[in-house]
């Protein structure tokens, strides 16, 4: 068994604190052809995402990735709430003139005053200094970094399932392989024995008393027999089969990067199975053909996950 094969479906979260805040990040990351990324973070951390993207694009090589960090609570600064008494003056004379106006006689409430953004006010917190900045930054690569080692083992232990179970359908394309050659023989050797009984129904049906003659039409009915049996035989179809097979098998049992190469071997072995439904009429090898293009599909599907 080599290198571990990868899900591409992961999800981590983690809650981190620092200068008197707390934060949550949390990463996703679904199957995609290509590697994608998603960073949503804070207005003011718009200096780390360079950052952020290098750190998980060095780390996941394929599929569509979410992250993204809130503030959970911020302790390190007591929000400050201000009234402005003057625009507060200011927009109640408004509406008392637009009441007398329009003669409303609903009276003026608080939340008719709260209505104006100038009235009630709230301090911002003040920027951070490089220092915190730098701070902050170290401190969030690190969680993200760890954030990573968790998705990394929740892809790992779902890629360990697939590659199981994938593993368990090539098994099943051996003993069908196993089987195809048996009835293999067994159908050329009927394939001969029906063709020489009709051979003899037409010399029974169409006697010639010159034996030369029926001689030269026994070789040239042989040579077209021949043919026929050849045009039908499965056995290159088999040996490419197997070989396809064979290939899956290592891809999964070497692990690492292997979805795409799969994709493309399911598509080659997908071939194989529909040549050997058309050229065999043998209704057992039909019936196999079936069971293992539904194995196919399925095998395929599970694959998209693979990264």
């Amino acid at each position: 068994m080599g290198a571990s094969i990868h899900s591409m479906t992961g999800f981590a979260s983690r809650t981190f604190s620092c200068l008197g805040t707390s934060y949550k990040i949390e990463l996703k990351t679904l199957n995609h052809r290509f590697f994608e990324l998603k960073v949503r973070t804070p207005r003011e951390w718009n200096g780390f995402e360079s950052a952020i993207r290098s750190l998980i694009e060095s780390r996941l090589k394929r599929g569509s990735t979410d992250f993204w960090v809130e503030k959970v609570q911020d302790t390190s600064v007591a929000s400050e709430i201000k009234v402005n008494l003057l625009q507060a003056e200011s927009a109640f004379n408004a509406l008392a003139e637009l009441r007398t106006r329009f003669q409303i006689t609903e009276a003026i409430t608080l939340r008719d005053l709260m209505s104006f953004p100038e009235v009630i006010s709230k301090n911002s917190a003040p920027s951070m200094t490089e220092v915190e900045a730098e701070e902050l930054k170290k401190a969030l690569l690190k969680e993200v970094n760890l954030a990573l080692d968790d998705l990394l083992q929740m892809r790992a232990q779902e890629g360990l399932k697939l590659q199981k179970a994938l593993l368990a359908i090539v098994g099943q394309f051996k003993s069908s392989h196993g089987r195809f050659v048996e009835l293999r023989s067994i159908i050329q050797k009927k394939s001969q024995e029906k063709i020489r009984k009709k051979i003899e129904q037409c010399f029974e049906a169409y006697a010639t008393p010159d034996a030369q003659l029926r001689a030269v039409m026994e070789t040239r009915i042989a040579q077209e027999i021949s043919y026929a049996i050849e045009k039908s035989d499965i056995e290159e179809e088999l040996t490419r089969f197997r070989g396809h097979v064979d290939q899956i098998e290592t891809l999964l049992n070497q692990g690492g990067l292997v979805g795409k190469k799969l994709d493309f071997m399911f598509q080659e072995l997908n071939r194989e199975i529909n040549t050997l439904g058309n050229k065999s009429q043998d209704l057992d090898v039909s019936q196999d053909v079936i069971s293992l293009k539904m194995w196919v599909e399925q095998m395929r599907e599970q694959s998209l996950n693979l990264e």
